[in-house]
């Protein structure tokens, strides 16, 4: 049985989440549904249970400012937000779980699965503060990114990572000390976060650093070579970009 706790001060989310949870053929028991977050919290801190979806935007204190006074964290956290585009890169970044406003049944039985699949079921506390951290400097470019792994998290710095491979809606990243992890992030998403550090796009299939490129070679429609001694074509809309790195490095 899933035990979850809900937590949104405005009664219609808690209401529509509990009927959305209830029609899905999986054990889940609603032990606790709160639209006060300080009446909340006193239950949180006595109750064993497995995941709460929090909202964050809440009078008296927020859901970040809730987590904050529990400690260790023995349940999992979703977060029920609205669009904002700093909270969104930081979850991105951190790789906490979250579900946009209004909440939609598709992706909210997603992350119920993905919580099923998770060998760490509950939120670590140096993942929470890596979170809030990422959110708190949101204009700063990030050194690290949390890549969530069939283990659970691996806090990598971006700068060792030298390459992406799409494999559907997973990606293999490939790092410098020749490790690599495989995560359930599609491609375009790793792009997203990544496009800020330099990393680019050059085939639908690959995202590389700048960094570790070795070589480009023209013939067999062109590739290029990597430190890692992978050899990945290069789409032809993506061409100029090689060349232009190339010509950077020969006037630097």
């Amino acid at each position: 049985m899933i035990k979850v706790v809900l937590i949104d001060d405005e009664l219609h989310c808690t209401e529509s989440l509990e009927i959305l949870l209830k029609s899905f053929a999986k054990p889940v028991q609603i032990i606790g549904k709160f639209n006060s977050s300080i009446e909340a919290l006193t239950f949180i801190k006595k109750t064993e249970f497995d995941i709460l979806f929090l909202d964050i935007e809440m009078p008296g204190i927020n859901g970040f400012e809730l987590l904050g006074q529990i400690g260790n964290f023995k349940f999992d956290v979703v977060f029920t937000t609205a669009y904002d585009q700093y909270a969104i890169k930081a979850f991105k970044y951190s790789a906490l779980n979250y579900l946009l406003k209004p909440v939609d049944e598709v992706e909210l039985l997603e992350c119920l699965v993905k919580w099923e699949n998770k060998s760490q079921k509950n939120l670590a506390t140096n993942h929470f503060n890596f979170f809030m951290d990422v959110l708190q400097n949101s204009q700063i470019t990030r050194s690290k990114i949390a890549l969530p792994t069939t283990y659970g998290l691996e806090f990598i710095e971006i700068s060792e990572i030298i390459r992406c491979q799409s494999d559907s809606n997973y990606t293999h990243f490939y790092l410098k000390n020749r490790e690599s992890y495989l995560i359930c992030r599609t491609l375009k998403e790793v792009e997203t976060l990544l496009s800020t550090n330099g990393f680019i796009r050059i085939h639908q299939s690959h995202l590389i650093n700048p960094l570790y490129l070795k070589k480009f070679l023209r013939n067999d429609g062109g590739y290029v070579v990597m430190e890692d001694g992978e050899k990945i074509s290069v789409s032809k809309n993506n061409k100029d970009k090689i060349i232009d790195i190339f010509n950077q490095i020969e006037r630097n």
